[in-house]
């Protein structure tokens, strides 16, 4: 997956890039996807609180979640660092 982040650290977009499993394809519907739209690492990006899950695809699911929660968090941390 690409996670685009805009310059005030909010997520702009996530796109899957691949996916080969068979279940849990239905991470790819644009509406799953925008409910990261305009988080950030202030957000909460839990699974099942503000991010809802897909039966049948709660792996797929919490692994994106993780994956942009952390992916803020270190978008944060490195422009913290920057003068």
């Amino acid at each position: 997956y690409a996670l685009a982040i805009t310059s005030e650290g909010t997520v702009a977009g996530v796109e899957i890039l691949e996916y080969r499993e068979t279940h849990g394809y239905q991470v790819r519907q644009p509406r799953w996807r925008a409910q990261f739209l305009g988080k950030d690492a202030d957000d909460a990006v839990k699974l099942g609180r503000d991010i809802q899950n897909i039966s049948g695809a709660t792996l797929s699911c919490r692994h994106l979640t993780d994956g942009v929660r952390r992916l803020l968090a270190t978008h944060r941390a490195v422009l913290a660092s920057q003068p």
